[in-house]
Parts: structure tokens; sequence; C-alpha cells
């Protein structure tokens, strides 16, 4: 047993013969008993009594071993691990009460409200630490001391820190200032740039900086560039497994900078795309996930074109926002070998995303072999106007042929309308037999002529068993009930759908219509969702989400009725 204390001492005198606790302690208990055997902190019993504690513990009783210089930081570590080791029942209960009743239990509400603090906000039992802009310094140097022992819990920073307070703490707390630290995210001041860095310890595993900050723009005081701040942050914290950069301007010579985080798994890039960032990004070793949003720009610049093509090995996950001229450049001068996910935002030059698109999905085809999921979305496109529309399988021409493909989502927004007759539908079976997640959003056709029946829906997710996910927004004509009505397919695991109908459904009566598809959705996809969240209207427009909810409503009643005829009278 961990704690031999945790014995009810009373239960054992009265049964001698007994060998385990007869009497099974409350959680309240336990966790009182801990307390009494933590380990002793490092300030003075008088102090420690002003601070009143959640678990009504006698402090004159329970604190009465504590000493003044003994460094509690190991020990009361190991205390907490075996707080957590006594059962699986007391670990979460015991891990949450000790870091969100520790602090009341030391003496820092007087010193945290000295230097304007707030309490650690708690995490799942992780502390982390949201620091204001400004400090007030606490006049007693035994503050100094509190304050560095409570910083050595803190393993996450939130918020920008003041740079005058800043190079307080740097001379009086000592380095390193946060030694638990793992999650740092502020903005780069360049008044403090080494002050800052001595912040970084070899734990940390997430750094996010930003040198877009209104405090990064003071750069007269600061002779380094963000090559030599990266640099200097890769030597001080070379685990970080997690960056996010954000940069005001074109970023140079990184080539030789990135690759020093030799443990990267996820980067997050904000700003912009250079020649050097390219070359960088492809030497990172571990790189699984790349994350990249650019300032919009109609044009690539000259050092943008005819780019080396190189290989980003390890990367299995790809997510580009803003997709604009210079990604786009990126895009086809890279290779992406081990590319599983990918999801791309296109802000096109020009009135037309069809060619941007047309392009981004050949090239992720023909340079991502393993590629099994992708999204792509446009926020801009052309009107077709009175012309008919053209076909939606057009435009997915490059996806139809990568048979692996599982999860595709399309959304095309601002009067994007296309067709989709039965065969293309039923096309999309011998194109992806693995299909399970299947959106293509869009604004439905105007035109009449060539609407695929609802029937084409049905004969769809029978020749794809392994379907979860549909929407579809062209529409779909939902007369001649007969022909689908009795459809005979058996039970299918589809759980969301979304189709767009036609609102001329042929019947004086389309309420009775909307009625009997939705009995036929219940008999064919009895896992199916009600919500109507699968597409936006500012997508598929408001009638067309009208109409879907008016089916979801029937579907709603029809499984009440059914739960009601099995109830008891």
């Amino acid at each position: 047993m961990f704690f031999p204390f945790l014995t009810d001492s009373a239960a054992a005198a009265r049964s001698p013969m007994s060998t385990s606790v007869e009497r099974a302690l409350q959680v309240e208990e336990i966790l009182t008993r801990i307390f009494r055997h933590l380990s002793p902190y490092a300030w003075d019993r008088k102090t420690l009594l002003t601070v009143l504690d959640r678990l009504n513990i006698d402090p004159a009783k329970d604190f009465s071993h504590l000493g003044v210089d003994t460094d509690p930081r190991t020990d009361n570590r190991r205390a907490l691990v075996q707080c957590a080791r006594v059962s699986r029942t007391i670990a979460p209960h015991a891990l949450k009460v000790l870091w969100r009743t520790l602090p009341d239990l030391r003496p820092l509400a007087q010193l945290l409200d000295a230097m304007a603090f707030s309490y650690a906000d708690v995490e799942n039992g992780v502390p982390y630490h949201t620091f204001p802009f400004h400090i007030e310094l606490p006049a007693h140097p035994r503050g100094w001391l509190r304050y560095r022992w409570y910083a050595s819990c803190v393993v996450g920073v939130r918020s920008v820190i003041d740079h005058n307070a800043l190079e307080e703490w740097s001379d009086k707390g000592g380095p390193p200032l946060l030694p638990s630290l793992q999650s740092a995210r502020f903005a780069i001041d360049p008044r403090a740039i080494n002050r800052t860095l001595r912040m970084f310890n070899p734990c940390l595993r997430d750094l996010t900086v930003n040198f877009d900050s209104p405090s990064s723009q003071i750069t007269h005081s600061s002779r380094l560039s963000t090559a030599d701040v990266l640099m200097a942050a890769a030597a001080s914290a070379p685990t970080v497994e997690m960056l996010n950069v954000t940069f005001r301007g074109p970023p140079k010579n990184l080539t030789p900078v990135l690759p020093r985080f030799s443990n990267l798994r996820l980067l997050v890039i904000t700003g912009w795309m250079t020649p050097s960032l390219h070359e960088a990004i492809s030497a990172l070793e571990h790189l699984e996930m790349l994350y990249v949003k650019l300032y919009w720009s109609r044009r690539a610049e000259a050092s943008m074109l005819n780019l080396p093509t190189r290989t980003f090995c390890p990367v299995k996950t790809l997510v580009a926002l803003t997709f604009s001229e210079p990604i786009f450049q990126a895009l086809k001068s890279t290779e992406f070998p081990l590319l599983e996910r990918a999801r791309v935002e296109i802000w096109p030059h020009s009135s037309d995303a069809t060619d941007m698109l047309i392009q981004t999905m050949g090239h992720l085809i023909t340079h991502a072999p393993k590629l099994h999921s992708i999204t792509l979305t446009t926020r801009s496109a052309f009107a077709h106007g009175d012309r008919p529309p053209p076909r939606l399988a057009t435009l997915l021409e490059p996806l139809l042929h990568h048979p692996v493909l599982q999860s595709v989502s399309i959304t095309l927004e601002d009067n994007y309308a296309f067709a989709l007759p039965r065969e293309d539908i039923l096309g999309m079976v011998s194109a992806w037999p693995n299909m399970v997640h299947l959106t293509l959003a869009h604004a439905p056709t105007r035109n009449e002529e060539g609407l695929p029946s609802v029937m084409t829906v049905l004969e769809l997710a029978n020749a794809l068993p392994q379907l979860r996910t549909l929407v579809l927004c062209a529409r779909f004509d939902c007369t001649g009930r007969d022909t689908w009505r009795d459809a005979a397919i058996p039970p299918h695991a589809l759980r969301k759908l979304f189709l767009a109908l036609n609102p001329e459904t042929g019947s004086y009566r389309p309420d009775k219509t909307w009625r009997a598809l939705a009995s036929v959705l219940d008999r064919c996809f009895p896992s199916l969702s009600t919500k109507c969240d699968l597409v936006r209207p500012a997508v598929v427009g408001s009638q067309a989400m009208e109409l879907w909810q008016s089916v979801m409503q029937h579907l709603q009643d029809i499984r009440a009725g059914g739960r009601r005829s099995l109830s008891p009278a």
C-alpha cells in the first residue's frame, strides 16, 4: 500500500484479526489524510495558517510539521503521483483537488493579490496561467521566493507578458522563470527578446510566436531578425513539437533555422510563403502536419515562380487557408508521398475559381498517391447566369480517377450551380468504392430538366456499404412516389444525409410527399440523424434548407409515433 496512513485505525483496533480495512474511507477522508502527510512547504507556518482551505482541515494539527527552508518541489511531485496511484477511483479526485486546492493552502493568496495575478486555470488537472499585461512588484524578497515556487508548477502561458514586468522577473526570479513550462503562446516584444528566451526550457513542447503584434513593430531597439529569434528559440527549446509562427513580412534565411527544431511534428505558418520557407519545410524530417494561412495576394512574387520541386516526405496532413497565387505556386512544386488528408480553401485571383480548383485537385491526386481525404472550399465564384449549369462531374474529373478516396467534401459558394444527372451519381460507385463521407455542397440548379429521381440516392447508398455521410445539393425529383416509396433495399448504416429537393413535386399536397419520403428514409436508414447542420443555408439556399427540415420533422414524428405504439397502454 502506498499510504499506510489511509488505514482506518479505529476499525483495526476493533478487529485485531482483520488484515484489511473494514470501513471504506470516503474520498474527502482520503484527501484529508493525504494533505496531512504532504511534504513541507518553503514558507513559514504562521503565514500558511492565514489562508483558508476548502477541505475543512485543521491547520494547527494538519500542518504542524511545516518548515521554513525546505524545498518541497520534488517531494510534492512524488506525493502527487502517489495520490493518483492509490486507486483508479481516487486518482481523478486527487489530481483535481490537489491542483485546485494547494494554491489556497499555500500563502499565495496575498502574493497574487499584491502582484495583481489571476489564479491558474485548471485544464484537465494541469495548471495553465494567464499573466496580465502589467505586474505590481512585491516589496519583500520572500515574495519572489514564493512566486518562484509557484512558477515551478505552471506548465502553460496563454497571454502576452509586459516588457517591464518581464525585465523585473528575470532579474529577481532567476532563470529559468518557468522551469516546468511546456506550452508558451505569446507575442515577441523586440525590447525583451533575450529575457523572453530565458523562459524557454528543454521541457517546452508547444511554442507560438507572433512577429506581427503591436509590440513587435518596435524594432529599432532590437537587432535580431526573425531568423535570429527562431534560431535562439530552437537552441533554448530543442524539443518543441508544435510551432506556430506569424510573420509580419516575408521571412528570409529560414533554410538553416527550421531544421533546428528537430522534433517538430506540427507547423503552423501565418503570413507569407517564400522560397526560403518552402525549402526549410522540406528539411523537417518528422513534420506530420502542415497548416498554412497566408495573407491574400493577387499575384505571386517572381521568386515563387518556377520553384524547384521539393518533397515534403513525412507530411500526412495539409491545411492551406487563403489559397491564393503564392501558395498555389508552392503547391505545384511540392510532392507529398505520405499525404493522407488535405483541406484547402481557395481564394482565386479572378472571379472564377474553377481553373485553380481543378488544377489543385489534379496536382494533389498526382503527387499524393496515398491521399484518402480531401476537403476543398471556394469562397469566390463565377455566376453562370442564364446559361445551362455545367456538370459537376466535369469539375470533379481529377478526383474520379483516385479510387482510394474515402472522404470527399467540396463546398462551392457564391452562385456556384451545377447539374448532377443520374449517370454521374451512379458513376461515383465505381470511382470511389470505399467512400465513407461524401459532401458536394453548392447552389441547386434552377433548371428542372433532367433532374435525378430521389430513387438514385437509394441506389447510390445501397452500392456503397461503407457510406456514413451523404450531402448532395443538386435538386432531386420526388414525383412518381410509386417508384421509390416501396424501394427494396436492405437497411443501410448511413447516419447523416442532406438532399436538395425540387419544390415542384407534381403533387397538390407536397406535405404528403415529404412524409412518404421520411417513411422511406426511416426504413432504409434506421440510424439516420435528424439534424440539419450538414450544410449552411448561405451555400444551398434557404428554400432547400426549409424543405429538408420539413422532411426531417416528419421523420422525427414517425419515430416518435413508433415509440408511442410500443409503450404499454
